[in-house]
């Protein structure tokens, strides 16, 4: 809502989108884990290095494939939002700990 007041719809379209590429793939990573996780030992392992290299393919081709399809980019609110995407976590760590 902030990056449509301040820079219109195009600001808005961009954040949302670089919202998304950030938490399908975390979402996508996430659902990978957790069905994969039934197991215990070593391969753990491996599989969160397979699916932790999938996610990030996925978050570059995302990226991409918005660099390519949505011509009225914002990059100002396109960065910001993706790095607020990037850094929520610590929000999320800071409300399990209280």
């Amino acid at each position: 809502m902030i990056a449509v007041i301040i820079g219109g719809k195009p600001a808005g379209v961009s954040s949302i989108l670089a919202a998304l590429c950030f938490i399908v793939p975390n979402a996508i990573f996430v659902l990978f884990f957790y069905l994969g996780i039934r197991g215990t030992g070593p391969a753990n392992l491996v599989l969160f290095a397979v699916i932790e290299f999938v996610k990030i393919v996925l978050t570059i081709g995302c990226v991409c494939l918005v660099f390519l399809a949505y011509k009225d980019i914002n990059w100002i609110a396109f960065t910001v939002s993706f790095v607020i995407s990037f850094k929520s976590y610590i929000f999320l760590l800071s409300k399990l700990k209280s």
